[in-house]
C-alpha cells in the first residue's frame, strides 16, 4: 500500500508491536545485567501477543486490499520483493557480521557456528530475528493459493486444523536431535518453516475476518477504545497462566490458552489505536517496522544504547531508574531515525522499495 492509501490505526498498531519487540529484547539483555523482578512478568505479557499482532495485522491488510482478486503470479511477485529481498540482503549483512566477530572476537563466536547460520539461512529458518520474513511470506501465498481456491467454510476449517495440530508438533522442534548433526539440523530448520507458515496462516485467517468487523474506518469511538483496554488488561491476566512462550521456537505452552492471549493482546491493541488520537511516533515505528526489526539488535543499536545508558546513569543522582529506561528508549530512537533514512534515501533497494520521489 501506497502512502496514501496506508491506514494510519494499523501502522501504529505495527508501531506498538515493533516497539514491544524491542522492549522485550532489551529486557532479554538486561535481565544478564541488572535483572529487576517485574522483568519477566513484562517480557511474559509481550511474548504472549506481539508476534502474533503482525500476522493478525498482515491478514486484516488482505481482505482490505483484496489480495485474492490479483493474479498469483504478481501476488507472488510482489511478496517476494516485499519480504524475500531484505530476508535475503539482511541475512548476507548478519553473515558478515558474525564472520567479522569471529575473527575479531573468536571467545564470542566460533567459525564452526557459521555453519549453522548458513544452513539458517539457506532454509529460510531465519537468523535471529529474521525468521519473521520468510514466514510471513510463505504464509501469505499459501493463504492466498487456498483462498482463491476454497469457499469460507472450507478456508476456515482448513487453518483450523492445521493451527490446531501446532498443539501436537511444536513439541517435536525442542528436541535435541536436530542439533546433532548439519543434516539434521537441515532437516529441523525446514520443517519449522513449515509449521511456523502453516500456523501464520491461522493466525493470518483470524486477522481476514476480523477485518469485516473492523472495517477501514477511522472513525473513533470511547467504547471502542475501552473494549480494546478491556482485551489488553485480560491478555496480561491470562498470560501468567501460560507461562514464557515463543513463536520463534514454536513454544506455546498451553497452545489453546496461547491463540486466546494472541487474539486478546492483538485486537486489543489493534481497537486501542483505532479509537485513539493519531501519534507520530508510533506512525514512524510502524512504517519502518522491517528496517527496525531488522537492525536493532544484530546492528548493535541495542547493546551500545545499554552500555551508554548504563555509563551515564552512573553520573544521576535522582530517578536514576527512571532516567536509564529513558535514555534508552530516546537512544534507540535517534539511532532507528538515522538508520531508517540512510534505507529509504540511499539503501531501499536492498528493502524492496523503489527509488524514493524527490
Amino acid at each position: 500500500m501506497n502512502a496514501q492509501k496506508r491506514i494510519v490505526y494499523l501502522d501504529m498498531a505495527k508501531g506498538v508491536g515493533i516497539v514491544l519487540m524491542i522492549a522485550g529484547h532489551l529486557i532479554g539483555s538486561l535481565q544478564s545485567i541488572d535483572n529487576k523482578s517485574w522483568f519477566s512478568g513484562v517480557y511474559q505479557f509481550i511474548a504472549s501477543f506481539h508476534m502474533p499482532l503482525f500476522f493478525i495485522i498482515s491478514g486484516i491488510l488482505l481482505w482490505i486490499t483484496k489480495e485474492e482478486e490479483r493474479e498469483y503470479g504478481l501476488i507472488v511477485c510482489r511478496k517476494a520483493k516485499a519480504l524475500l529481498i531484505p530476508y535475503l540482503t539482511f541475512s548476507l549483512i548478519y553473515f558478515v557480521i558474525n564472520v567479522c566477530t569471529c575473527i575479531l572476537h573468536p571467545e564470542l563466536l566460533a567459525f564452526s557456528d557459521l555453519w549453522k547460520f548458513f544452513i539458517y539461512s539457506i532454509t529460510f529458518r531465519g537468523v535471529s530475528v529474521l525468521w519473521f520474513l520468510p514466514t510471513l511470506f510463505f504464509g501469505e501465498i499459501l493463504f492466498l493459493w487456498c483462498r482463491k481456491r476454497l469457499d469460507d467454510v472450507c478456508l476456515t476449517g482448513l487453518f483450523a486444523v492445521t493451527g490446531f495440530l501446532m498443539l501436537f508438533l511444536s513439541p517435536v522442534f525442542g528436541q535435541e536431535v536436530w542439533e546433532g548433526s548439519l543434516g539434521m539440523m537441515a532437516l529441523g530448520a525446514v520443517l519449522q518453516t513449515m509449521a511456523r507458515s502453516l500456523l501464520s496462516c491461522t493466525l493470518l485467517l483470524i486477522g481476514y475476518w476480523a477485518a469485516h468487523v473492523i472495517g477501514t474506518g477511522e472513525k473513533k469511538s470511547i467504547p471502542g477504545f475501552l473494549v480494546g483496554a478491556v482485551m489488553l488488561v485480560a491478555c496480561g491476566i491470562l498470560c501468567f497462566q501460560n507461562g514464557s512462550v515463543d513463536l520463534n521456537y514454536m513454544v506455546f505452552d498451553h497452545f489453546l490458552l496461547y491463540m486466546g492471549n494472541a487474539c486478546l493482546g492483538s485486537f486489543g491493541v489493534i481497537l486501542i489505536c483505532k479509537n485513539m488520537f493519531c501519534s507520530r511516533l508510533l506512525l514512524f515505528f510502524g512504517v519502518n517496522s522491517l528496517v527496525i526489526m531488522a537492525t536493532h539488535m544484530e546492528f548493535k543499536v541495542m547493546l551500545h544504547t545499554i552500555q551508554f545508558s548504563y555509563w551515564l546513569n552512573r553520573y544521576v543522582t535522582r530517578a536514576k531508574e527512571l532516567v536509564l529506561f529513558v535514555t534508552m528508549a530516546v537512544l534507540i530512537t535517534v539511532m532507528e531515525a538515522g538508520i531508517v533514512f540512510v534505507y529509504n534515501h540511499y539503501l531501499y533497494f536492498l528493502i524492496g522499495k523503489k527509488r524514493p520521489v524527490k
